[in-house]
């Protein structure tokens, strides 16, 4: 049986939408009926559910067709993949706690997501040492990661089966807040909504700003209404974010404070029950998928980028200098993260961390 091309994926995502069998306009009666029987042959069935939408695949590297391709296609069509978009199947901790309890095998959820569960993941929104795509892929890629953090999934039913690149976070204003943030004293008294890290929220409050925790399919609603000036998503997720967020915004300063990091996880009794020789083709595949979602994520941030200038949004880099002083002023090597590191890492936190930072940095 042959593996969809990613054309053909789309078109039949488009009409089948959460990953339904329905008949389309988009989607030919052929395609239909190779999917149906596909799926009635294959051992094994993996629901990868996703807060985003298929279709905005030029704005949101999220790799659908790409896993429903390959995972396929190493695993013989063993393994029948159905994605369900658009946060049908939640999005966030609920999406953490679907896979985890195995209502979906598989998800996309940020890292946020996941650090109320294993800690150790906070470690990443410590901010200036990891931010840009180079550190980070060294990092994950690296042995004290794996040892110290991913080892950690398990005891959870979950497997990092790899971590999405999507770019640094930001610092962004509003519209009705309009400012340009660039150094310390830019973020003094300035409402920040964060996700739910621990490590965000003290890197805010030792910034002087007010982080304040809003659910992110809110943040589009709540700053039309001034409930906060800013906010730090990467340049691919507020172009992404829910219902035109990309709409309320005023300035992005590039100041590559964390990556703005996502998840692909899977059910860890789903991966154990596969066969032995389905299962090394079912991990393989995610691996190739890594290789191929870094290079998506350029795409997607260049087209972001040009869009966002379509709507007249401006993106700010600051320069090297301005980056240093940032740095300089709430960055890993601050008093204030020695209680934190070893809070997320233990006793031995400071040393670990001392491994993490010479793997991202090569």
């Amino acid at each position: 049986m042959k593996t969809l091309s990613r054309r053909s994926f789309l078109k039949y995502s488009a009409g089948a939408g959460a990953g339904l069998l329905l008949p389309s306009l988009l989607a030919s009666a052929e395609t239909i009926k190779e999917e149906k029987q596909k799926e009635k042959l294959a051992r094994y069935h993996f629901n990868f559910s996703s807060p985003y939408f298929t279709s905005k695949h030029l704005t949101t590297p999220h790799a659908h067709a790409e896993i429903k391709q390959l995972v396929e296609s190493h695993t013989h069509n063993n393994v029948y993949v159905r994605i369900h978009d658009g946060g049908k199947m939640g999005i966030g901790t609920s999406l953490a706690s679907s896979v985890r309890f195995n209502e979906s095998q598989g998800a996309l959820i940020s890292v946020s997501n996941i650090s109320p569960l294993i800690n150790e993941f906070d470690t990443l929104n410590i901010p200036f040492w990891s931010a840009n795509d180079e550190e980070y892929i060294r990092l994950f890629n690296s042995q004290p990661w794996k040892k110290y953090v991913t080892s950690k999934a398990p005891a959870f039913n979950i497997k990092v089966l790899f971590h999405y690149v999507v770019g640094a976070r930001t610092a962004t204003a509003t519209h009705l807040y309009g400012k340009l943030i660039k150094s310390p004293e830019d973020f003094n008294g300035v409402r920040f909504r964060i996700p739910g890290s621990s490590s965000l929220g003290v890197f805010y409050k030792l910034a002087r700003a007010k982080p304040i925790d809003i659910p992110w399919g809110l943040c589009a609603r709540t700053a039309r209404k001034g409930r906060f000036d800013a906010l730090d998503p990467s340049v691919i997720g507020l172009y992404s974010g829910p219902e035109d967020l990309n709409r309320e915004l005023s300035v992005i300063s590039k100041i590559e404070s964390v990556h703005d990091g996502w998840l692909a996880i899977g059910n860890t009794d789903f991966i154990d029950a596969l066969d032995p020789k389905t299962r090394i083709g079912f991990l393989d595949a995610f691996a190739e998928i890594q290789s191929l979602q870094a290079k998506l994520c350029k795409k997607a941030e260049n087209f972001c980028s040009k869009a966002f200038a379509e709507l007249g949004t401006k993106i700010y880099t600051p320069t090297p200098q301005e980056k240093a002083v940032l740095s300089e002023s709430f960055g890993h090597h601050h008093p204030a993260w020695e209680p934190v590191k070893k809070r997320l890492l233990g006793e031995n936190g400071m040393t670990v961390f001392d491994e993490f930072y010479k793997a991202a940095k090569g």
